[in-house]
């Protein structure tokens, strides 16, 4: 018995040492930080709703790590990455095992310019989930951008064996690789991203700069042109984690600018939903009223019945934006409805006498009508106002030398040599028919020769047999 009484003491001697340690753990650690002040002024008023929504759940919840993360979430979703830090730091401390919050935290860091933390932050995500890629690229490109170029390279070059397709680790792995000095392998790399994803503007880029190094001065400019052609466009994202992110997104303004990125990118179905809407809650914001018209033009964007409904609306609520008549005639003509398309652009002229781009299509429409006298004045008037504008100065000069103007169209296309961009073969082209026309075969084929090794580089090809055509008529060799 005494023996049995002697272990008992024993073993509750140990639990309360051990419970003291515990205790004097719980006491030593840093409290958990309260749910951050979020600055709302300023803000859209859904984006200060949404944020206000979620600030008060997670002051709710306070030992909740997903409440006060989806404030995180919110915050970062709207760029207020300042906030997002001290919300994703605190849910880390509720929740340590959570790999979405390191993650996201990793994400905010970066865009507080803390690159070193970011690296901290995203390498104690992989930790827990060593296998999520797009964690493992962005620790590749945090350690690029702090200089550890071997350090970078070990992280890429396995996750490139795991997926030797993948265009975002060719193309990372293609930046250490320059950084190194490494041109040649860079070259390599940056070509099989361009292949892997042929619209990746910044492998395109990289590609140009990396010829550049290596002295293939041709090759490298035709690159630059094409990473110009491509800017701003990406491989989709398989970042499914930061998705969930952007989902948050909200407020008019922040829809707006996405739906002007990807109308800009010709992506007219995504960007006409986002401005439809946005009407829905606001039936009278100007920039998705004028940007439907615009779209209008294009094939399966908008019903006729929906085009008259959107001017209406337009017409009604902003009667001074030249750009409502412009685009509502734009709109007009690609039904056909020519008269009436003229009208509606005079209309916006009549606001705006020195809009380059109105006189321009009411040139076009006039073309449409069998109007080229009148054509070719509205595109002189067009380029009065924009001497730069190049698709205007190209359709003046093809209009004189159809219409017998030859001589003219000479003096109106020359300016257009001194840019250099994907239109300048066309010019070339069309120079060497007026001055064949004009009766000068020497000059026309000095153009067609100077055309012929642009189109090589960047096409496109269908152009190639139209120039060894025209040579052979003048009887030149290539």
């Amino acid at each position: 018995m005494k023996r049995r009484a002697a272990i008992t003491i024993v073993a509750a001697a140990a639990l309360l040492a051990g419970l003291s340690s515990v205790l004097l753990t719980v006491s030593c650690a840093r409290p958990v930080p309260p749910v951050p002040s979020v600055p709302l002024s300023g803000l859209d008023a859904d984006v200060r709703a949404v944020i206000q929504k979620a600030r008060d759940e997670a002051v709710a919840q306070p030992e909740s790590g997903q409440a006060t993360g989806r404030l995180g979430m919110v915050l970062e979703a709207h760029t207020l990455y300042q906030p997002a830090v001290l919300a994703f730091q605190r849910a880390i401390r509720l929740e340590p095992n959570e790999f979405a919050w390191r993650y996201y935290l990793a994400i905010a860091l970066e865009h507080t310019s803390r690159p070193e933390d970011a690296l901290a932050a995203v390498s104690d995500a992989l930790r827990i989930r060593p296998d999520y890629t797009p964690a493992v690229l962005k620790r590749g490109a945090l350690l690029l951008k702090l200089g550890r170029f071997q350090e970078s390279d070990a992280v890429l070059e396995p996750l490139l064996a795991q997926n030797p397709n993948s265009a975002e680790t060719l193309y990372n792995l293609g930046r250490v690789k320059f950084a190194q000095g490494d041109f040649t392998v860079a070259e390599d790399l940056y070509r099989r991203a361009c292949e892997a994803y042929p619209t990746y503007g910044a492998a395109w880029f990289g590609l140009a700069e990396t010829e550049r190094r290596l002295g293939r001065g041709a090759e490298s400019e035709k690159n630059y042109r094409l990473a110009e052609s491509y800017k701003d466009r990406n491989p989709p994202s398989r970042d499914q984690l930061f998705a969930e992110v952007q989902k948050l997104a909200t407020g008019i303004e922040t829809r707006l600018t996405e739906a002007k990125r990807l109308m800009d990118r010709r992506q007219f179905d995504e960007a006409s939903r986002i401005y439809k809407d946005v009407l829905a809650q606001h039936p009278d914001n100007p920039d998705s009223l004028v940007n439907l018209l615009y779209m209008a033009q294009f094939p399966n964007q908008s019903s006729p019945e929906e085009v008259e409904a959107l001017y209406a609306t337009a017409s009604r609520t902003n009667p001074d934006v030249p750009k409502v008549y412009l685009y509502y005639g734009t709109a007009l003509a690609s039904q056909g409805k020519y008269a009436l398309a003229v009208a509606a652009i005079e209309k916006g002229i009549s606001l705006k006498p020195d809009d380059g781009e109105a006189q321009s299509w009411l040139a076009d429409v006039m073309m449409r009508q069998h109007r080229p006298a009148e054509a070719i004045e509205h595109y002189r008037l067009a380029l009065k106002v924009e001497p730069s504008f190049r698709p205007a100065r190209l359709m003046l000069g093809q209009l004189l030398i159809t219409t017998g103007r030859s001589r003219e169209a000479i003096p109106e296309l020359v300016p257009a040599l001194q840019g250099n961009d994907k239109m300048t073969p066309v010019f070339l082209m069309t120079l060497a028919q007026a001055y064949a026309n004009s009766g000068d075969p020497a000059k026309a084929t000095e153009y067609l020769k100077q055309a012929r090794p642009l189109v090589l580089q960047s096409g496109p090809p269908q152009l190639l047999a139209q120039i060894d055509q025209g040579l052979a008529q003048l009887g030149s060799r290539r």
